[in-house]
């Protein structure tokens, strides 16, 4: 069906490597995640200010009606929370039992813990995994641990995961089902870079890839653990990157992720 490429396992079930990229505020939906996993690859709910519907089938305004900042952040979590398990609900039925459905949260969104919570508890069985960014999210495999689904942190070098595997993730290494790299100079502010790189003077991405997959080794996890390259850093960037045979590479490009080994 896809020339070139061969199915992984991916949350126990056959899948195609091409990873729809989460986009917030709605823009990656039901349909184009339902689309995505219908084709055999896996599809990305964002649970980013996630639309829901009332009994007609017409969107749910967002509109706050609390006085108070608390009143109203009480109001955004149960937005975000009835959004996003109609969205991944009515992906999965679009799906009809084909590739795989994620989810996509923001570490520092208002509530983003609480969020993860109410979605994942009411969306049992029908979310394989969970992608997880713009922050350092530590507290991600042990969410994800609790309802038994896969996460995919996103991180913009090797040391960065490295400090999430030694704190938290080594703890739960069974269900880290990727890692997402994200280049910090091309990713539009979504991730930040240590005090030891200037701003002004951007890195080759592939390099870092390639010691960001050093580290994942240095834990001993396994080269069948695939490492997701951004759209912004695969359009930047040549395909290849150097590395032992075995490991690979997943190429995200326009929102679509791409495997290749890496030689």
């Amino acid at each position: 069906m896809f020339k070139g490429l061969q199915p992984i396992q991916y949350a126990g079930r056959e899948v195609w490597p091409l990873v729809e990229g989460g986009k917030g505020v709605s823009a990656t939906n039901h349909m184009s995640s339902g689309a995505w996993a219908a084709a055999g690859g896996i599809g990305t709910v964002s649970a980013v200010n996630a639309d829901s519907y009332d009994p007609e089938g017409r969107i749910v305004p967002q509109i706050y009606a609390g006085l108070t900042r608390r009143e109203r952040h009480e109001e955004l979590i149960k937005f975000a929370v009835d959004g996003a398990t109609e969205q991944v609900r009515r992906a999965y039925d679009v799906a009809g039992g084909k590739g795989a459905i994620n989810i996509n949260v923001l570490r520092e969104m208002g509530g983003a813990q609480r969020v993860l919570h109410g979605v994942l508890e009411r969306t049992k069985g029908l979310v394989a995994g969970v992608t997880c960014g713009a922050g350092m999210p530590y507290k991600l495999s042990e969410i994800a641990a609790q309802y038994g689904v896969n996460y995919l942190p996103i991180v913009s070098s090797g040391r960065a995961f490295r400090a999430l595997w030694k704190r938290a993730y080594s703890k739960v290494a069974d269900l880290l089902g990727a890692v997402v790299y994200e280049d910090p100079w091309l990713a539009g502010g979504h991730n930040g870079l240590s005090n030891a790189e200037d701003p002004r003077a951007p890195q080759p991405p592939y390099p870092r890839v390639k010691e960001l997959r050093d580290v994942m080794r240095e834990g001993g996890i396994s080269d069948d653990v695939p490492i997701v390259i951004s759209s912004s850093t695969s359009a930047s960037a040549p395909r290849r990157i150097s590395g032992s045979p075995g490991a690979t590479c997943s190429m995200r490009a326009n929102g679509m992720a791409r495997a290749l080994p890496m030689r």
